[in-house]
């Protein structure tokens, strides 16, 4: 049996690392991109499309909402993962965007670890 695969698109090195610490423990493979263009240059090369997309909104170039639109937009055999975005910015109306952009489900990052967890193991097939 194949050990899911996540894409961590995160560019905080701390919370990288912790998530990337926290989903590995948890027996999953873990690649993680810093920024809205390596994700979407990794999406295009992999072979094995990811099961989830853990997605942060605010990255060094760009919003992570519009890599969301973008990633069901590219072409593959596969149908688009489930995506999980991420943000510590309390803007209220997040969940709706996010849903609007093609997001499974958003999550405050400030509502830790357990959440995080819940989350994916709720979204991951």
């Amino acid at each position: 049996m194949k050990r899911p695969l996540i894409l961590l698109v995160e560019d905080d090195k701390d919370i990288a690392a912790l998530y990337g610490d926290v989903l590995g423990g948890e027996g999953m493979e873990v690649v993680l991109c810093r920024s809205r263009g390596q994700a979407r240059t990794w999406w295009q090369k992999t072979k094995r499309q990811p099961d989830l997309v853990i997605l942060d909104v605010r990255l060094p170039d760009g919003n992570g909402l519009d890599l969301c639109c973008e990633l069901g937009e590219m072409g593959s055999d596969h149908p688009h993962p489930p995506v999980l975005v991420i943000s510590a910015h309390g803007d209220p109306r997040m969940p709706v965007l996010c849903k609007q952009a093609g997001a499974s489900e958003f999550m405050d990052k400030m509502e830790g670890l357990d959440k995080l967890l819940g989350n994916v193991y709720k979204l991951l097939p």
